[in-house]
């Protein structure tokens, strides 16, 4: 049996008909994709394996919305008869979840964008390690894709690579205060590119290589 306090009443908008619930009225409740609660329950106070569960699932308000919850709870022994208790707190984390599922789409768009883009790409944070490179800098480099992963350090990056052979540099405008220079450099395979550098307000700096050889 599961019991729930009116706050857990109010938050999704239902009346309480009688003290107890059943598991199968909760499941009847939850999102099917996010789990059994009896079987949770069941396996946690059998097997005694953990003495808590950290849980998210989805819920269906009276409205007929899903919000999502993050149940904590506790395996709590009664000392007077040895039965054993679930006790814990139901979380509204909708938002939450909202907010990090944009920010992986958003994650997504600007790593299409960056792949999409003709120019070698590749972003380095403050302690120069590698945040995002798109497949024209890993080609420039001589780059495997797990030779690029993020949270790389540039001396890795670099080691694991080739660097290309430059014939002749010329820089066509450097601004120290700013940490931004341009330069062109002309490979050994012939072709020109021209390098923009510019240093990202938290530290780090970007760099985007244009092929100028027409």
């Amino acid at each position: 049996r599961i019991y729930w306090s009116d706050s857990m009443y109010d938050l999704l908008g239902y009346d309480r008909r009688d003290e107890f619930l059943s598991f199968g009225e909760v499941n009847e409740l939850v999102h099917p994709a996010d789990g059994d609660f009896f079987a949770l329950a069941d396996q946690l106070a059998e097997t005694g394996s953990s003495s808590q569960v950290d849980h998210d699932f989805r819920i269906r308000t009276a409205a007929g919305d899903w919000i999502w919850l993050r149940a904590r709870a506790e395996l709590v022994v009664d000392p007077d008869d040895d039965t054993r208790h679930l006790i814990g707190i139901g979380i509204d984390i909708t938002d939450q979840r909202r907010l990090a599922e944009e920010s992986a789409a958003a994650d997504v768009r600007l790593r299409d964008a960056v792949e999409a883009i003709s120019e070698a790409f590749v972003l380095w944070d403050a302690d120069n390690r590698l945040v995002l490179c798109n497949t024209k800098f890993q080609r420039l480099h001589d780059l495997d894709a797990q030779d690029a992963a993020p949270g790389m350090t540039y001396g890795e990056v670099m080691r694991a690579g080739r660097q290309p052979v430059v014939q002749n540099q010329l820089l066509r405008e450097e601004r120290p205060e700013t940490g931004a220079r341009t330069f062109e450099a002309e490979l050994a395979d012939g072709r020109w590119l021209q390098i923009n550098e510019r240093r990202t307000k938290d530290g780090g700096y970007v760099s985007v290589g244009t092929d100028i050889t027409a």
